[in-house]
């Protein structure tokens, strides 16, 4: 029997209830979990990956129900990963968005709880990047400005922010060039550069546009570019 490389599709209707012991303590056998929203809600329909680290391309599959709750049989043989992921439109856009474990680490066909939660901000579990978006700051061709350490980028959120909730005014400097772990949503921004002269306001534009520069620029986050997801570029000059 040819086992390397076989898929193994397991999609398992969750079925189970805060009350059931297989969710607290675990059951033998299976992977189960619950999957909540950033206010700590349960989220139903979610999908989530139990990947077969030992085999290429084998994983199993399981879906939430209405209690977040997910029960998902596991194969005889292997070692496993659990992940989760959503996808959400945004202001006519489409984000993934990777859900944070409780627990990051794998696994045997004993089965294991593992519980996820949205999360827009934060160090993701592999210790890697965050959960928040990333604005990439760029000196314009023709600004004397270097040290854009000295600059107070102020994101002001335009709406509700990708989860629904209302986001809050932001004041941040950058850190090697970038502003990250930022809760995604829709911003205007506006910047100040504080050197010896004193507190001067910047303008800003889109770095990949040619639009003018102006003292105020709303981002839309990009879902997906070669340099990462969730991120947007500015210039910035006198």
């Amino acid at each position: 029997m040819m086992l390397q490389g076989a898929l193994m599709l397991g999609l398992v209707a969750a079925c189970t209830t805060d009350d059931e012991p297989g969710v607290a303590g675990g059951k033998k056998g299976y992977a189960t979990g619950k999957i909540t929203d950033t206010a700590g809600n349960p989220m139903k329909g979610v999908e989530v990956v139990i990947d077969n680290t030992m085999f290429h391309a084998s994983y199993s599959l399981g879906v939430t129900d209405a209690n977040g709750n997910y029960e998902i049989q596991l194969p005889s043989v292997g070692t496993f990963m659990a992940s989760a992921q959503i996808v959400k439109e945004y202001n006519g856009r489409r984000y993934e968005q990777d859900l944070n474990p409780d627990v990051f680490e794998p696994f045997s066909i004993d089965g294991a709880v593992r519980n996820f939660q949205w999360k827009l901000t934060g160090l993701r579990p592999e210790g890697e990047g965050y959960f928040g978006a990333t604005v990439g700051i760029n000196k314009a061709l023709y600004s004397a400005i270097y040290d854009d350490e000295n600059i107070e980028f102020t994101l002001t959120p335009v709406g509700n922010l990708i989860d629904g909730s209302k986001g809050k005014v932001l004041k941040v400097k950058p850190a090697q060039g970038y502003i990250e772990d930022i809760p995604l949503g829709r911003y205007e921004m506006s910047a100040y550069y504080n050197g010896e002269a004193g507190k001067m306001p910047l303008k800003l534009r889109d770095h990949f546009s040619d639009d003018a520069y102006e003292s105020t620029l709303v981002i839309d986050f990009e879902p997906s570019t070669i340099w990462g997801r969730n991120s947007f570029y500015i210039s910035y000059t006198e």
